[in-house]
């Protein structure tokens, strides 16, 4: 019998998670309220026979007892190994020579950097040479107590400072570049961090397993790191962790952001759920870091185009690592702020970007409503089969989302429901025509008006003398236009996309069987009163337009400010505003003109209200 299977012979899963949890019997097995997330109902079952629990709540988190350890008391497996054995009365095998050697040095390794951290500490503390570090963090509005908790250090421009004093401490030189503290190169071993500001970089233990290093002038790197070692690898490490773990379970959130003094000055505030990916791409490890804490994570990365490729980037690593219970949130930096002197400098606007930050959903309908001209057929195909795969594993909010996005695609929302059930089944995630055969499908269901009128037209082509000038003003949709075009000028064969010639000929072949018999009174009639429809119809589009726009200034100006200017210049007041929120309130004032407008009753050639 193994280790393993012998500690569980001897540890009763209800006896050991009803020490942390009152558990009460229903039949065959246990509930309790989950202890890992807020709920009113029981959700929480320890089933004795398999010896397992399970939350089939928000959670959805489960496993054996050495899950429940690892999940209740944030280690890792080794760590609830021994916890057990010890609970158990199970004595653990000797490790390997292997085992233990690998150990041994990663105990020496953790003793240089802990010394390391604290002659970087106290240079910057009492050296005159770190005056221009001093005056730099006192500029970004660093106390000397955070600085004291984050080991915030001074690196001596000089070429083995740090040798020397690790030597005399007794750390062999082996160690010293083992831990990647110094390097070689043409003058011989020398420090690796010279004339830097020092960050020491902890695990979740607390354990200092490596630097950063910022450089203080234009020299060199910006930012240099400890290379990987036996004990750091920056793609597993999330900065601030081993202090940020309380906040991240109390407050069931953690802000992920991208450098040390981004963490650093959260924490400064009480801001302290804040940790960081140290400006490399999210990766899985890391996140993994967070899934015991919590599944509620919110990133704020750079605005700039690069930082916005690492957030979807981060993202879609999060979603994997997480899970579809996750909620992942994107806090958009405005241009040329970090978190950092935003925290410092304007925290009512950090609150706000945090409370007001959109779901991932939100967040990639945005980007790519924003990346596209959404006038062009084809780029509101590329955005539908760029979203709607998207909203396959969201099926609480499939109904929302698709509402949406019908509404930016301009298509049927039941049609995207067919294709997303079709998705959903197993079939492919994106329309399995090809983009411009979908723009040209979408299209032209989209305006049943207009499919209407094409057959119309193309049975009474007399009626294009009449009706056809006012039909291209009518039709929004340039592939629709393209077709009714072509039939005005009975070109069947006009230079037209393929999918749209086939389509036209589709549309002439099966036009006689489809088309009622009208007499020519009744054709008129039925042009007339199509073309009636599709001008509200546009009036109606050109609204949600419109009323999407006033949305959107809302959001960048505030609606009460912008109500309040719109009413001001609607009394004819002058503009005394900012010029682009008086701008923004014009615009708002036209397009509720628009709107009174398209209720206005319209009226047939004698004058009688339609």
């Amino acid at each position: 019998m193994s280790q393993v299977d012998d500690i569980k012979s001897r540890t009763d899963i209800v006896d050991l998670i009803g020490e942390a949890v009152p558990l009460r019997r229903t039949g065959r097995t246990y509930k309790a309220l989950c202890p890992f997330h807020a709920e009113k109902t029981p959700s929480f079952t320890v089933d004795p026979a398999r010896q397992s629990w399970r939350c089939f709540g928000a959670c959805s988190e489960g496993g054996d007892i050495f899950a429940w350890v690892m999940r209740r008391e944030q280690v890792d497996f080794r760590d609830a190994l021994h916890l057990l054995a010890e609970r158990s009365g199970v004595p653990l095998e000797a490790p390997s020579r292997a085992t233990t050697e690998r150990e041994e040095i990663r105990r020496r390794l953790a003793g240089v950097n802990e010394a390391a951290a604290t002659f970087y500490r106290r240079r910057l503390l009492d050296s005159t040479d770190a005056t221009e570090a001093r005056t730099y963090l006192e500029g970004r509005g660093l106390n000397v107590e955070t600085g004291e908790a984050f080991s915030v250090g001074y690196a001596p421009d000089l070429p083995d400072a740090l040798q020397a004093y690790l030597t005399a401490r007794g750390h062999p030189q082996a160690d010293i570049v083992a831990a990647g503290l110094a390097m070689e190169d043409e003058r011989g071993t020398v420090d690796r961090f010279r004339g830097r500001l020092i960050f020491a970089i902890r695990d979740g233990r607390g354990q200092c397993v490596g630097f950063g290093a910022r450089a203080l002038s234009a020299d060199g790197p910006k930012y240099l790191n400890t290379p990987q070692t036996e004990l750091f690898d920056k793609s597993r490490l999330l900065f601030g962790l081993n202090r940020a773990r309380d906040a991240c379970r109390a407050t069931d959130r953690v802000v992920i952001v991208e450098g040390y003094m981004d963490v650093i000055a959260a924490h400064q505030h009480s801001q302290l759920n804040v940790v960081a990916s140290m400006g490399t791409a999210l990766t899985e490890e890391q996140v993994r870091l967070i899934k015991p804490l919590t599944r509620n994570v919110v990133l704020a990365l750079d605005a700039d185009a690069a930082g916005a490729a690492a957030t979807l980037r981060g993202i879609e690593v999060a979603r994997r690592a997480l899970g579809r219970e996750a909620d992942i949130r994107i806090v958009e930096l405005p241009a040329n702020r970090d978190p950092d002197n935003l925290i410092r400098l304007d925290p009512d606007l950090w609150a706000d970007l945090l409370a007001q930050a959109p779901t991932y959903l939100d967040y990639r309908f945005a980007r790519a409503a924003a990346a596209r001209d959404l006038g062009d057929p084809r780029e509101r195909a590329g955005l539908v089969d760029e979203l709607l795969p998207l909203l396959v594993d969201h099926p609480a909010v499939q109904e929302h989302y698709l509402r949406r996005l019908a509404a930016l695609g301009r298509v049927q929302t039941s049609q995207l429901w067919a294709e997303l059930t079709h998705a959903g089944r197993g079939g492919r995630s994106t329309p399995r025509a090809g983009a411009a055969e979908a723009a040209t499908r979408r299209s032209i269901i989209f305006d049943a008006q207009t499919d209407f009128l094409l057959e119309l037209l193309i049975a009474r082509p007399e009626l294009g003398a009449e009706f056809g000038e006012e039909a291209l003003k009518c039709i929004s949709d340039p592939v629709a236009g393209e077709l009714l075009g072509a039939v005005l000028t009975a070109s069947v064969t006009a230079d037209l996309a393929e999918p749209v010639r086939q389509y036209l000929e589709r549309l002439t072949q099966q036009t006689p069987a489809t088309l009622p018999t009208y007499s020519d009174t009744e054709a008129r009639a039925a042009a007339r009163d199509t073309l009636q429809r599709l001008r509200r119809q546009r009036g109606t589009e050109e609204l949600r337009a419109k009323l999407e726009t006033i949305a959107e200034y809302e959001r960048e100006h505030r609606s009460e400010t912008l109500a309040a200017v719109a009413a001001s210049l609607d009394q004819g007041e002058p503009a005394l505003h900012d010029p682009e929120i008086t701008e923004a309130a014009r615009t708002v004032l036209e397009h509720m003109a628009a709107g009174r407008e398209l209720h206005v009753p319209s009226t047939d050639e004698g004058g009688t209200p339609q």
